[in-house]
């Protein structure tokens, strides 16, 4: 088999939420309450994510980041407004086993989150560690395309709180 073939890169459509990133928890910080105490609505929505990885007839290791922005008026309780800007990151390191068109696996998440107002930082969320076992089937659109739809069971931990959902992603991939 040529070591070329065995390479693949994807687009993933999935949803970043605050709750995935940190950026949940950015409202609730120190700094942001120290800075005038603004209302933050971090962004949440869907996201494309790169995909770059290694498959094999029984094994796929891929890594995949993603990064999110938005940037909205914030207001205090006393009705001052600002302009806020927050960026969301992620990177995963993936490994699924594939027994056919099937695969299962584990995601290995690391992300966080900051907000910045007129140039000035006023919130950052801690680091969020994900470990989300996968399953998902491969379906052949062409040659050298496939959709890959996939169910996730993430676990976060995040300051010694864990927490826990259901979740899905949708990703192109293309091989050689």
């Amino acid at each position: 088999m040529d070591p070329a073939s065995l390479l693949f890169v994807g687009l993933e459509l999935s949803r970043l939420s605050g709750g995935e990133t940190g950026a949940a928890t950015l409202g609730d910080s120190l700094e942001a309450i120290e800075a005038g105490g603004l209302a933050l609505s971090p962004f949440e929505g869907p996201v494309l994510q790169p995909v770059i990885g290694w498959r094999s007839r029984r094994l796929a290791l891929s890594l995949a980041p993603g990064l999110a922005g938005s940037s909205s008026t914030a207001r205090s309780t006393d009705g001052r407004e600002a302009r806020v800007s927050t960026l969301s990151w992620k990177g995963e390191a993936r490994a699924w086993v594939l027994a056919g068109p099937a695969l299962v696996g584990l995601d290995l998440g690391l992300s966080g989150a900051t907000a910045s107002s007129q140039g000035e930082a006023v919130a950052s969320a801690p680091l969020l560690l994900e470990l989300a076992p996968t399953a998902g089937v491969r379906g052949a659109l062409s040659e050298q395309l496939d959709l890959v739809p996939r169910l996730r069971l993430p676990v976060r931990v995040s300051e010694g709180a864990t927490t826990w959902g259901l979740g899905g992603a949708l990703m192109i991939e293309w091989h050689p």
